[in-house]
């Protein structure tokens, strides 16, 4: 569909859809190749919209928010149990809260225990979003006194015919909006039947803004809502209708609140027809370009067994002889979410279930989620705040309903998850506005996240790579990633197309955003602390370690110092563990055993009939400026070696990005055998070298040259080479140590000339 055709059906059915319609059709037009424009807009993860590729395991999960106390009761003398269809928000430093009272005593003997009210709505407030008060407002008349919290009452409705039990309250971020309009009120009427606006200047003082409906068309009979969207401009308004049978919700746009078109129906593509008795979209307060609705879902169950075995048995059966379906269905919560307010990704699993209670739980009319949500401080000590929502509990029960808190990380509805397995994902092509990336995730102490930034084609970017950028592992609400090489600065990038890979391991990642560029933190020297710095782009290839054993005194056991050049935390050199006092030796016998003393000091690793702890080992470690810039380089090990026909398995040259003694992260691995076969380890499995020998007690040239980069390595012995072996883990992209290491019980090797070279 073309632009022209596109503007031609908006046109054409204007007075229906208004500009919602315009947000649909482009996102259904949108090219797969499209470059999405994202500025500097917070982006959480609630849907598929920016995601080209999921790979591995990889999937969207609905979290759930964790069941929190109860923080309010609607027991005082105007409210009762059939208190619904709140609003809340935070006005400034005030938490205020709406909720209409009333009672139902046709629920047998426990609602009996109260007199019914007329409907009436009720104000409360709180500091801090848990421990709410109900002020005295002096305002409307109840049981002879003004000395209470309501706000609305039939009275105030009288001229429009309206009723306070279906009523939602706003706040309006029109910038437009006179101070005096400042909050708002979306009640029902009978003159005609429709919807009407309260306005006020305090919260507290409401009158009609006019006499006549701003909508006609819809049932009307839940909390239907309005509000203002930021990102478009108009005012939006969503309410009760019944598609055929099912409760169903509607919706139209306009830009004057007095005036809304005919609606239209909301579309869920991929999810089951469910009856949704409210809707509660809303703009989500960090992201206003994308909906929200905790709608709660009607399910009408009918009687069985399971029914009976529900909390609540006497009320259920008693509210059943008003209808039967006062006694049959239960309600809870579900999560939906859309960038154009019409079409919306509804989850089909529950948002909030009814929970474990054997007490004012799964009922009709429970789980109904407020409209709105707050950032309250969070229940842990030294953590950031988190979002709280409200929700009725025991409705309709006794002689109260219950609040009950829940709450969700900020941004924390929906995540990319990946289990420990892993799994990554590609964004489509994306143009952003900004300095740095940051990220909101999660994930466990073994777990991490890594980000590349590739060009539209989906070409990696120099400097942005996927090795470029170190594994997160942390919880934050606003990292910032970092490459190697590049610090946090995507600065060069912004403005041109480009996707992002994210590549995650037993981890989550709820949001993400481009904010304006910081400068880059100062960092502490952990060198000394056993920490790798930054590489050095620029340092030249050298020679971190050449040893001849010359300097050694033959004949003995000897220690880190003796040996040259020692490892002293800034160098490179060599490694004997703890546990090879005797295995480890410099000699100068010739021929080698004969007892015969020559000129060349050469080392003998023996590894005997014992522990492999306590068997020889020697281990060139490098330094850590050297183990940074080795990092995607060239490492040669160039040695002549001498391996004797008496060993019982095998010797090894091995490389790992692991400290000494620890093999989990094996690059090149290389193995000699009795027999005079050369193998390396690959793929939890020997691979013999084809042609290629050892020569048994006889000293020969080894080398072993390995790019780190693409995890392959090239080996030559005697003169025969064997190009792009595999190493052992294709991601280990870093050495640390290199080991020489009889492979088993009474194996030993002999060293001598040994060089380890780096190419950066």
């Amino acid at each position: 569909m073309n632009g022209q055709s596109v503007m031609s059906l908006v046109l054409a059915s204007s007075a229906t859809w208004s500009l919602i319609a315009v947000q649909c059709l482009c996102a259904q037009g949108r090219a797969a190749g499209e470059v999405i424009p994202i500025g500097g807009r917070l982006e959480p993860m609630v849907d598929e919209f920016l995601i080209d590729q999921m790979a591995e395991g990889a999937r969207l999960v609905l979290h759930r928010p964790i069941r929190r106390e109860i923080v309010f009761k609607t027991d005082a003398p105007r409210e009762g149990n059939a208190s619904a269809y709140q609003s809340v928000f935070k006005d400034g430093d005030l938490y205020r809260m709406y909720y209409r009272g009333g009672h139902y005593r046709h629920g047998g003997k426990p609602t009996e225990a109260r007199a019914s009210l007329p409907w009436v709505l009720c104000y409360a407030e709180s500091d801090d979003g848990i421990h709410w008060r109900r002020p005295k407002l002096g305002i409307c008349e109840s049981e002879g006194s003004t000395e209470n919290n309501i706000v609305v009452d039939m009275k105030l409705l009288a001229k429009v015919g309206g009723c306070p039990a279906h009523t939602a309250t706003f706040l309006d971020a029109n910038p437009k909006c006179p101070p005096d309009e400042r909050y708002k009120i979306i009640t029902v009427g009978s003159k005609p039947h429709g919807l009407y606006v309260l306005k006020s200047a305090d919260g507290l003082h409401f009158s009609l803004m006019s006499e006549k409906p701003i909508q006609t068309t819809g049932a009307f009979d839940s909390q239907n809502l309005v509000f203002f969207d930021t990102v478009r401009g108009e005012y939006r308004e969503y309410h009760r209708g019944f598609r055929g049978a099912v409760r169903a919700v509607m919706t139209a746009a306009s830009k004057d609140i007095l005036r809304f078109p005919k609606p239209g129906w909301l579309e869920y593509p991929g999810a089951p027809v469910q009856a949704l008795y409210t809707n509660q979209i809303q703009p989500y307060y960090r992201a206003p370009h994308i909906f929200m609705g905790f709608p709660m879902r009607y399910n009408r169950r009918g009687w069985s067994e399971p029914m009976l075995d529900l909390p609540g048995q006497q009320v259920r059966i008693a509210r059943a002889r008003v209808s039967p379906r006062y006694g049959t269905v239960v309600t809870d919560a579900a999560f939906m979410t859309s960038r154009d307010g019409l079409r919306f990704k509804r989850w089909a699993e529950a948002f909030i279930r009814p929970g474990p209670r054997k007490k004012d739980t799964w009922v009709y009319g429970d789980n109904f989620v407020f409209w709105g949500m707050v950032e309250t401080k969070s229940h842990l000590d030294n953590a950031p705040d988190e979002i709280s929502l409200y929700a009725t509990e025991g409705y309709w029960e006794s002689t109260f309903t219950s609040v009950r808190r829940y709450t969700l990380r900020v941004d924390g509805f929906v995540s990319v998850h990946a289990p420990f397995s892993g799994g990554e994902i590609v964004t489509k092509p994306l143009v952003f506005d900004g300095g740095n990336l940051a990220l909101n995730l999660e994930t466990s102490a073994a777990g991490s996240i890594q980000v590349e930034l590739q060009d539209a084609d989906g070409k990696p970017i120099e400097g942005y790579t996927l090795e470029d950028c170190p594994q997160i592992f942390c919880d934050d609400l606003r990292y910032i990633v970092r490459w190697e090489f590049k610090g946090g600065d995507v600065r060069p990038l912004a403005g041109k197309p480009v996707r992002l890979r994210f590549l995650l391991k037993d981890a989550d990642l709820y949001s993400f955003q481009f904010v304006p560029y910081a400068p880059e933190p100062r960092r502490p020297d952990i060198t000394r602390a056993g920490g790798t710095p930054k590489k050095n782009p620029d340092r030249k290839p050298f020679v971190a370690l050449q040893d001849d054993f010359q300097s050694v005194k033959a004949g003995v056991t000897p220690t880190d110092d003796d040996l040259d050049p020692p490892n002293d935390g800034e160098k490179s050199g060599w490694f004997t563990p703890e546990g090879s006092p005797n295995r480890v030796q410099v000699l100068r016998d010739d021929p080698i055993g004969s007892g015969k003393a020559g000129t060349n000091h050469y080392m003998k690793i023996e590894r005997r009939d014992e522990h492999g702890r306590q068997g020889g080992r020697a281990w060139v470690r490098l330094s850590p400026r050297d183990i940074a810039d080795n990092r995607n380089g060239m490492v040669e090990v160039k040695a002549r070696v001498y391996v004797p026909s008496t060993i019982k398995y095998c010797v090894d040259i091995d490389a790992y990005d692991n400290e000494p003694d620890h093999y989990s992260h094996r690059a090149f691995h290389v193995r000699f055998f009795r027999d005079g076969a050369v193998k390396y380890y690959a793929g939890e499995k020997h691979h013999e070298v084809p042609n290629m020998t050892v020569k048994l007690d006889a000293w020969q040239d080894v080398l072993i040259r390995a790019d780190l980069k693409a995890a392959t390595f090239d080996l030559t012995v005697q003169g025969q080479t064997a190009r792009r072996l595999p190493f052992a883990n294709p991601e280990v992209h870093r050495v640390k140590v290199i080991g020489f290491c009889p492979n088993t019980n009474n194996c030993t090797m002999y060293v001598d000339d040994a060089e380890v070279k780096i190419e950066p």
